[in-house]
């Protein structure tokens, strides 16, 4: 049918009309596949196998969290006023970015999840990061420390990846001022394996080189390696005196029992994404063990200290309920309970049923205190210019039982040096 020049414009006008409503009622839909007025579904992707399988019950701790909130609380009763139960849903990927990446892809095309929360690992979070950013799914409170996580750039071209521990550019400047006030003539071993190492690393060798640190070797490994026995002894060759560790639980384990067996006595600084008491140090050896110096954000149920503590009480009441399996003085349970509340929290402080509304929360946090950090420590944010969630921590060592603090908090609230 013959169409005159002005009914064809207005034709391609309401067609654009129609193709635009159709497009914006489409990404409407897609954007709030995951959410119902009762039901919420989280995922997440965590090392159930392989060599880093000890972070595995990070996952297990939130799933018992959420089965605790939605059978004893009703769910979660979000900033929209509607009470709204969690389907948790979590996946293995060994820590294998491939696999991450692939986990990440069904969980949203498939299980339609809301938002994703609390997996572990550098390199597998990086690698699904422009994946769920381009799908506009939240990625929250990851168990990584990567400092371009929370970084002003990333932050405005990643909005929907957040960490959900102290950022490792914060923790390498505090460990070094902290070698640099305790251990002023100190030479210095460093190791660090090849994930999420790489990054503490490199800000731990420049604050160290403002700071006039003396580091005298430094080594890496890869998750590869069935041992890193031989690595230690070069270490201990060295002649270095204080030696900081930057791996994973597994290797962690293997440094304290070879240092025992060629009976190198340094003072021994772990990161923090490695300190679990139950999950590390306790299988390495309480005794071999003693000593350790780490950072402090989380409360510790090892700790006597905390034994009357009422969020203690009730996560180790309820951990056990909800999965017997679990340990609580896992401090990677432990963890795993904090990132549930963490998100709790968020939800709590969405306006509105919609992913857009979840973010802005999420960016916007301001000294929000959650179960089971420690007295003082609470999570802000303020969009682009902040987008680390913990700045604060207290140091602490080892006495073979629980970590004892050392000197006070440190508020490192809005200082954390931007990586390099």
């Amino acid at each position: 049918m013959y169409q005159t020049p002005k009914r064809r414009k207005l034709s391609v006008a309401r067609t654009a009309v129609m193709i635009s409503a159709a497009l914006g009622f489409a990404m409407t839909a897609h954007a709030e596949t995951g959410i119902t007025d009762k039901e919420i579904v989280i995922g997440s992707t965590v090392p159930l196998s392989g060599p880093n399988a000890g972070y595995g019950t990070l996952g297990k701790a939130q799933r018992a969290c959420f089965d605790y909130l939605n059978a004893e609380q009703g769910g979660i009763k979000m900033g929209d006023g509607k009470t709204r139960k969690v389907k948790f849903v979590m996946y293995d990927d060994s820590m294998e970015p491939a696999r991450h990446l692939q986990n990440s892809r069904r969980l949203v095309s498939k299980d339609g999840i809301f938002a994703m929360s609390g997996s572990p690992g550098t390199g597998a979070n990086l690698a699904s990061r422009p994946y769920y950013n381009s799908e506009g799914v939240p990625q929250i409170f990851l168990f990584t420390g990567g400092p371009m996580l929370g970084a002003k750039p990333d932050v405005e071209k990643f909005p929907m990846t957040m960490l959900g521990v102290l950022a490792y550019n914060t923790e390498a400047a505090l460990y070094a001022k902290f070698i640099k006030e305790n251990f002023p003539n100190a030479k210095v071993a460093l190791l660090n394996d090849d994930s999420g190492g790489p990054f503490f690393s490199k800000a731990f060798i420049q604050a160290a080189k403002d700071l006039g640190v003396n580091i005298v070797i430094h080594e890496e490994h890869s998750y590869s390696e069935p041992t890193i026995d031989a690595k230690v002894d070069r270490l201990a060759a060295s002649g270095a005196d204080v030696f900081v560790d930057a791996t994973t639980p597994k290797y962690i384990i293997q440094a304290i029992k070879r240092m025992n067996a060629i009976n190198w006595k340094p003072k021994h600084v772990l990161w923090g994404v490695g300190a679990s008491i139950g999950g590390t140090l306790i299988p390495a050896g309480p005794d071999l063990s003693k000593g350790i110096y780490t950072s402090l954000w989380l409360k510790d149920q090892a700790n006597p200290g905390f034994a009357n503590d009422a969020d203690m009480k009730l996560y180790v009441e309820k951990l056990k309920k909800y999965d017997s399996s679990l340990n609580p003085a896992d401090q990677y349970n432990a963890t795993g309970w904090f990132f549930c509340h963490a998100t709790k929290a968020v939800l709590e402080n969405t306006k509105q049923p919609t992913k857009k509304a979840f973010v802005e929360a999420m960016r916007n946090m301001n000294q929000v205190k959650v179960p089971l950090l420690l007295d003082g420590v609470t999570l802000t944010t303020k969009g682009s210019a902040d987008g680390y969630p913990i700045e604060t921590i207290q140091m602490g060592q080892f006495d073979g039982v629980k970590f004892v603090p050392i000197g006070g908090l440190i508020d490192y609230e809005g200082k954390t040096p931007q990586p390099q």
